[in-house]
């Protein structure tokens, strides 16, 4: 029985595997489960015992990586002394993920137009995982008197608009004019935090 289950976790793996590769390689719409069932080695059959689906499949690749990004992240903060540190700190580990390599793949999933509406919630749900760190920082940052009183969910909606607006330069900049980009941007938002006698 313990056998058998590793057998199914193995090929679940490869399968997620090959097809992480493919979607990296080629992109979400131009891969096929075609091309992942050649590529993993499977059957069809197995594809769709796994994953249900293309959709279910590459989403389930977007949770994974938003797992490892989250838990990424819970290792490296304990390296920062101040809230304003820690704020620094993700800006850099937000920018360290512009070279994951799903990253293309996964803005042209999120723009499709034939997406499933239920994938497409479910991808929310994802995004909404890491919105948790943003505020955990904010919180904190109140609490200790680091920043001045405010809306919570206000500052964490601007915070994570700041990071996910600036991405958008990607394209046009190299990774370490960008890492600059962000240092300053996150520079602006303590200046607009920070209680009044600390300016």
């Amino acid at each position: 029985m313990e056998k058998q289950q590793k057998k199914k976790t193995d090929a679940k793996e490869r399968i997620a595997q090959k097809a992480k590769e493919l979607f990296s390689q080629k992109g979400y719409a131009a891969t096929s489960i075609e091309d992942i069932i050649a590529a993993a080695g499977s059957s069809k059959g197995n594809v769709y015992y796994h994953f249900g689906s293309k959709e279910k499949l590459f989403l389930y690749l977007i949770e994974e990586d938003t797992k490892e990004w989250m838990e990424k992240w819970q290792k490296k903060q304990e390296q920062y002394a101040t809230t304003a540190d820690k704020l620094y700190g993700l800006a850099e580990h937000y920018v360290d993920d512009f070279q994951n390599p799903l990253l293309k793949a996964g803005e042209e999933f999120s723009g499709s137009q034939t997406a499933d509406p239920e994938t497409l919630q479910e991808l929310l749900v994802l995004m909404r995982m890491q919105r948790t760190v943003y505020r955990s920082i904010v919180e904190e940052g109140i609490t200790s008197g680091e920043f001045k009183q405010m809306d919570v969910q206000d500052a964490t909606l601007i915070l994570f608009g700041l990071l996910a607006g600036l991405g958008a330069n990607y394209y046009e900049m190299e990774l370490e004019e960008i890492r600059t980009l962000y240092r300053k941007a996150i520079t602006v938002f303590l200046h607009g935090i920070k209680p009044e006698n600390t300016r």
